[in-house]
């Protein structure tokens, strides 16, 4: 069996080891699989549409590899470049450069008469073509830029998509910065921009409102109103290797799984949790940019996103 793996970004390459090794698992032929990469390195977007200063939003813990696990002097959130590292260190441990096409985009993938593939691909300047019995498409969401299109954009001195961004120094001097989104990356460089002194001015947009959330979990402090504060040297466990609630851990019977019994328990203890902690149910310590009654419910995947 063939099969033609198409990106060598995280999932490409996990993809592929497994191809590779499916026969020490299971009673199957070796299967013969490669790698279609339309870059000159593995890695995706860890490689090419990063920025200074850019860390992973999901831990080291959940994010890497269950075959292969990071460095146990590594912190909790690999920053992109040491990630990147990791991807490497992976291909190295399972021999997998040998299976890899640098600089190959495919074209176009047609199917064969009888069953079957034929990929399509570009090396060298040349067309080429790769028969298979498989495709596993692991091109990863986050390859075009999506600009909107704003009335009167075109007059802004200035527009990149984040994409685009890698450093303070495209900012520019004495500038106003407007980020449209409020995602992980669009609060990643509102950040930079309010630490850049050469900014005069940032503005983040939002649709709809947004939640804040750590990417720790906060650290609790007996009686705060005795003036007691958190040891800032502490670091809590990350938000997303935690148990939030018994019902994630636990057989539901029917009656509860289906209904909006669960999701409104849901929502009563993290809008709980949330005022508890920082005084305000928006988010942690967040008093603007809240979410719309409308939408702020669990149920709507808002908090839990």
């Amino acid at each position: 069996m063939r099969v033609a793996v198409i990106g060598a970004g995280p999932s490409g390459l996990v993809t592929l080891k497994y191809l590779k090794t499916a026969h020490e698992f299971f009673p199957i032929k070796p299967i013969e699989a490669k790698i279609f990469e339309a870059e000159a390195d593995i890695g995706g977007t860890f490689a090419y549409r990063t920025y200074e200063e850019a860390e992973l939003v999901s831990s080291k813990q959940l994010t890497t590899f269950s075959d292969f696990r990071p460095r146990k002097d590594d912190p909790d959130f690999l920053s992109a470049t040491r990630y990147l590292e990791y991807l490497r260190q992976y291909c190295d441990r399972f021999e997998l450069w040998p299976d890899i096409e640098f600089l190959s985009p495919v074209t176009s993938i047609l199917r064969r008469d009888g069953g079957g593939h034929i990929v399509h691909y570009r090396k060298d300047s040349k067309e080429s073509t790769w028969e298979c019995d498989a495709i596993a498409v692991c091109s990863g969401l986050h390859v075009s830029p999506n600009i909107p299109d704003l009335m009167g954009v075109e007059h802004i001195r200035k527009v990149l998509h984040s994409a685009e961004f890698k450093s303070r120094e495209q900012f520019g001097q004495d500038t106003t910065v407007m980020i449209l989104g409020t995602g992980e990356t669009g609060v990643d460089i509102a950040h930079l921009a309010v630490t850049e002194p050469k900014v005069k001015r940032v503005v983040l947009c939002h649709r709809d409102g947004f939640l804040g959330a750590p990417k720790r979990i906060p650290t609790p402090v007996i009686l705060p109103i005795l003036g007691r504060q958190a040891d800032p040297d502490y670091l809590n466990v990350p938000v997303d290797v935690s148990q939030a609630t018994l019902f994630d851990s636990m057989y539901l019977h029917p009656l509860i799984r289906d209904r909006l019994f669960l999701w409104s328990y849901y929502d009563i203890v993290i809008k709980t949790a949330l005022w508890l902690i920082s005084g305000t149910s928006h988010g942690q310590d967040q008093w603007v940019g809240g979410i719309s009654k409308e939408r702020f419910h669990a149920s709507k995947g808002e908090i839990l996103a």
